[in-house]
């Protein structure tokens, strides 16, 4: 009675989890998603893989996963992420099912507590890998626990090509196997290897392929580098608090359960090397991997994913010692329901579910449309694979467009007459490795429209983002022109105040300890000719009184309206003590802000130092 109580009870959550989030998956404007431009290209591989059958075998796109979301990508985006909602519920009930194999009546609460982990939730609906990569590792441990070797071995087999660092755990599988004297299965392990390789040698010729199409380098990644404890310090936001502090008490029972009469082949070893082996090493691995800025690694965290089922169950080692403690079955119902329950309440507090498009993905469907209203029916090329995607246009057909250039210095040089080029300010100069600066120089390359948010937003190598549409053309030209201008300038001739000084011949207004800020200049945005982009320049004249250190005065740009601030931009003003100096702000970006918004330009004197101020002027053109 006891177990189909359980049972139900496991079925019902699947069935509501399900629910929810195949109602993200149809109302999300997203596209994006958690995943980012990964999510888009993960799909397209696996809808033109039947098109174009080589892409079954596209390492970066991961052969195992290309394979079986294929058939849903065939129904579009949202049949490919479909695909990934299956095999969450899949994994969630394997992680179910090796939770009650290991601490029986565990196994809803590990379900709900790995449902609710932030960085499960937000990948189920998406193309990613770490959810399939989850779904094999849970699958290869279930198996083993029931004595399938030679069968979780297979599985376990193909895991490098769902996500490449799968391989560290197929030593961890190995060790097992050998305590379990199944020296065949350490044969298995091998399959997944051997069945790609030779299919490789059909359709390359190269036996050896999986190492010579490798698209990752051990060496020095261009995505940088990082702390050694990153992924410890975002723990709380990867698995949530509770889950947190629940894995590492059930780790250190869990350590002192195996030593207590220490045996390498019974059950609480054997799963212990297998669970909480299997995610400490991958943990680690990335955590190495980032300090060391190898691998192409970019520090994310949601590749801890694939590792969230093994979390859980380490966490729900300490279900064991509880059961002793708390022999009533309330009890122990009170004290894991609680935690289940808070897991999932701390992730809708803490969480945000991503329904609409973020303010960059925003700008790309608004540059696609503009493309598809004037120019349609041209080839594009394109560094972000978004662009692709709104445009509905096929990644892998060169006639219709093209991912990246050649010829990074003058990228006309592998473009067609009327041809456009989509840059943006993420994938441009990052994997693209194109600077804007050399589309601006490209004499046969004329700006058609460019593209800013409100907000700034800054994005890898520290680039603002924006989006810029070019087209190979006879006639550079000017492309873009000034359809407004607003100019205002601050100067303190014939202004009567105390704080207004003569100073080299000139009046300028004194800024001291008493003064957090300078005079502040304001324009209402309804004084501007409001088109489609601003194109703001802030001019200051100063004179330092006394050293001026890093961090200590700014200059300030800001616009507020409706209430909150829309953009916030400063430079740094330190300079050595004397002479006259100037600096520069120059800021461009969307025009889409309301006539009752208010741009303001100041000096933050933040220290409270002495420095005189000349002029303060703004130029605004509106485009």
């Amino acid at each position: 009675m006891k177990k189909a109580l359980d049972k139900h009870g496991l079925y019902g959550f699947l069935t509501l989890y399900f629910l929810f989030q195949f109602f993200i998956l149809l109302f999300s404007e997203s596209a994006y998603g958690y995943g980012g431009a990964d999510n888009i290209g993960h799909y397209q591989i696996a809808r033109y893989a039947f098109k174009y059958p080589e892409l079954f075998l596209d390492l970066w796109g991961k052969p195992v996963l290309t394979t079986l979301m294929a058939p849903f990508a065939l129904f579009g985006f949202a049949g490919a992420r479909f695909f990934n909602v299956l095999a969450a519920l899949v994994t969630l009930w394997l992680t179910a099912r090796i939770s009650d194999r290991l601490y029986p009546g565990s196994g809803l609460f590990a379900a709900i507590i790995l449902a609710f982990t932030p960085v499960f939730f937000h990948l189920v609906p998406s193309c990613l890998t770490e959810i399939l990569f989850a779904c094999v590792l849970a699958a290869a441990v279930y198996l083993f626990l029931h004595d399938r070797f030679d069968l979780s071995a297979a599985v376990l087999s193909f895991i490098p090509y769902v996500r490449s660092e799968g391989i560290i755990l197929l030593p961890i599988f190995a060790v097992a196997l050998l305590l379990k004297r199944s020296p065949r299965s350490l044969l298995v392990l091998a399959l997944g290897t051997l069945l790609l390789s030779v299919i490789g040698l059909f359709v390359f010729g190269d036996l050896f392929w999986l190492i010579s199409h490798s698209p990752y380098s051990l060496g020095a990644s261009f995505y940088g580098s990082g702390s050694l404890f990153h992924f410890i310090r975002e723990r709380n936001d990867i698995f949530g608090w509770p889950l947190v502090w629940l894995t590492v008490a059930g780790l250190l029972f869990w350590i002192y359960d195996v030593l207590k009469g220490f045996s390498l082949r019974k059950l609480e070893t054997l799963s212990f090397i297998l669970i909480a082996g299997s995610w400490i090493s991958y943990f680690a691995a990335h955590s190495y991997v980032w300090w060391q800025g190898m691998g192409a690694s970019l520090g994310l965290t949601r590749v801890m994913g694939g590792i969230a089922p093994m979390v859980v169950l380490t966490a729900m080692a300490l279900y064991k010692p509880a059961s002793r403690l708390l022999p009533q079955k309330n009890g122990l119902l009170a004290l894991f329901g609680g935690v289940a329950l808070l897991q999932a309440v701390i992730f809708f507090r803490d969480q945000k579910i991503l329904l609409k498009a973020d303010p960059t993905e925003q700008l790309v469907k608004k540059s696609t449309d503009f493309i598809r209203f004037n120019e349609e029916g041209k080839k594009v090329f394109y560094f972000n694979p978004l662009v692709i995607h709104y445009l509905e246009l096929d990644p892998y057909d060169t006639k219709q467009c093209n991912w990246w250039v050649s010829d990074k210095q003058q990228p006309s040089n592998v473009m067609e007459w009327g041809d456009l080029l989509v840059w943006d300010a993420h994938f441009g100069p990052n994997e693209g490795e194109v600077p804007l600066e050399n589309l601006e120089k490209d004499p046969y390359l004329k700006k058609v429209r460019s593209f800013y948010p409100v907000e700034r937003i800054t994005v890898l190598g520290g680039y603002d983002y924006s989006i810029h549409i070019y087209k190979k053309s006879p006639n550079k030209g000017d492309s873009i022109e000034v359809a407004g201008h607003f100019a205002k300038n601050f100067t303190f001739e014939g202004v009567d105040d105390p704080r207004v000084i003569e100073a080299d011949s000139v009046k300028a207004w004194r800024i001291d300890e008493s003064q957090e800020y300078g005079p502040t200049l304001v324009v209402n945005a309804g004084e501007i000719e409001l088109f489609e982009i601003l194109e703001v320049t802030v001019d200051l004249n100063y004179k330092p009184e006394e050293m001026l250190d890093k961090d200590e005065v700014y200059l300030v740009f800001s616009i507020d309206g409706d209430g909150k601030n829309l953009r916030y931009e400063s430079i740094d003003l330190a300079a050595p003590q004397g002479g006259w100096k100037q600096q520069q702000l120059v800021s461009r970006m969307s025009a889409a802000i309301s006539e009752t918004a208010q741009v303001k330009v100041y000096v933050w004197n933040l220290k409270r130092k002495k420095l005189l101020m000349e002029s303060l002027k703004v130029n605004i053109n509106s485009y």
